[in-house]
């Protein structure tokens, strides 16, 4: 009788699900990518729509602003994401859940304030902004406006993540992706607009929206307010500060490009970019879905001591994002032209970008969850460390490349530090948690 291989024995699904966190893992998974898909067919059919309706020029204003809120809104919540996450769900994992509202209530108040302090700054130096550097017509108008989107963003994504440490996935993914697109998309089908400007002031009102979903949840999902006992400013204070490190470089990694794209080129180069870049992430609306479900798990097993649980859980994750993303890279790789040409005839040019873009998001994917792993298990200074020598091989990249070669120097430089930090997590999951997740058919 022949030997079960090795790779037959770690897809023992029936095992699995025998497990209370491993079933809760795969089940979760997979209602968590049901919303992720929701998120991702929202925000493409959204960006479709804004680039036929608006035009290259007018989206490449919107997207550029869009960027740059996003970037204000990640540096107001100074690095409580995945803070929040950790202490709420080892707080629930406890059993007593008596300091769930003193942790939500800590991160909205801070990130309220740092939030509305840089919105000021921005909106102050919007003139000079575009006048010293971006020098773009029309473009400080449509900053100035969707500038009243971030405190409202920057709040629901701290509802989004109190939301994950309570377990509840999709109410979490609802609020964080899909909300938003779709309160935009809706607004443009129902009023249609010829301009950035005007979608800006639908920016603004889709958030608002977003937000109050996010406490319409979170008071259907906290646990009562009696009883609860403070926690620690101190301790939430020296968690997120390293992870703040880690959310700004993160974005510069993330955006960048976009960025530099719109100091040396066109608004229209920064929207052929934007949609090839957001096009390329639809590979990775499965590694959002696994994390969601994953991270609090982490975090509670990790609170227990319970390392081998973690490593099996993270391989497991590894697998799940594969065998959903490897389809969609490749329908990506086949067919670049045609999926860009969805955005209008001329954005077939960037074709090419969008297969490095693809290329660098697989790398992210096929590395496995490693930022959560880490931050998730006190590491949270090594995830910085690494984030910070990809920040700097991306800018460093894109400042030698766009010059020269415009979108594909951006793709490359992006793809880059993407696929940098994920190598780098791999490394240090390896070192100071003692697994591989590349070696994902290992049990």
């Amino acid at each position: 009788m022949l030997e079960a291989t090795p790779m037959v024995k770690t897809l023992n699904w029936r095992a699995y699900l025998s497990e209370p966190d491993m079933r809760d893992m795969l089940l979760g998974s997979l209602a968590g990518l049901l919303v992720k898909v929701l998120a991702a067919i929202s925000l493409f059919a959204m960006n479709v729509v804004v680039t036929r309706t608006i035009g290259a020029a007018e989206a490449g204003l919107f997207f550029l602003a869009f960027t740059l809120i996003t970037i204000i809104a990640t540096a107001g919540r100074i690095g409580l994401d995945q803070a929040v996450v950790r202490f709420i769900a080892s707080d629930v994992a406890s059993g007593g859940s008596k300091q769930t509202y003193s942790v939500f209530s800590k991160a909205i108040q801070w990130t309220l304030a740092v939030t509305l302090g840089l919105s000021l700054v921005c909106w102050l130096g919007a003139e000079w902004l575009n006048n010293n550097v971006f020098e773009l017509p029309g473009f400080e108008m449509v900053f100035r406006t969707m500038l009243f989107s971030a405190p409202f963003m920057a709040l629901y994504l701290i509802h989004a993540q109190a939301l994950q440490g309570l377990k509840k996935v999709s109410r979490a993914m609802l609020v964080s992706s899909v909300v938003l697109p779709v309160g935009i998309l809706l607004l443009i089908l129902l009023m249609p607009v010829n301009n950035a400007k005007a979608l800006s002031d639908y920016v603004v009102f889709a958030s608002v929206l977003t937000l109050a979903t996010g406490w319409y949840f979170w008071m259907q999902s906290a646990p009562e307010a009696k009883g609860q006992t403070p926690f620690s400013s101190a301790l939430l204070r020296a968690t997120c500060m390293p992870l703040w490190t880690v959310a700004i470089v993160h974005q510069v990694i993330q955006w960048s490009s976009q960025l530099l794209l719109g100091v040396w080129e066109s608004a229209e180069s920064v929207a052929y970019f934007a949609t090839a870049q957001r096009t390329a992430m639809l590979t990775s609306f499965i590694l959002f879905a696994v994390n969601t479900i994953a991270a609090p798990k982490f975090a509670a097993m990790h609170s227990t001591g319970n390392m081998p649980g973690v490593k099996r859980m993270a391989l497991i994750s590894v697998r799940i994002m594969l065998a959903v993303s490897v389809p969609v890279t490749l329908c990506i790789l086949l067919f670049p032209a045609w999926l860009m040409s969805v955005f209008g005839e001329e954005f077939r040019q960037a074709a090419p970008a969008l297969v490095i873009l693809a290329i660098g998001q697989f790398i992210n994917i096929a590395t496995g969850s490693v930022g959560y792993l880490l931050s998730m298990t006190g590491n949270e200074t090594k995830v910085r460390d690494n984030v910070v020598i990809s920040g700097v091989v991306t800018v460093v990249l894109g400042i030698f490349l766009i010059p020269s070669f415009g979108v594909i120097g951006a793709s490359i430089a992006y793809a880059c530090g993407v696929a940098s930090q994920n190598l780098l997590g791999v490394y240090q999951v390896n070192k100071h948690l003692g697994f591989n997740t590349l070696c994902f058919w290992r049990s």
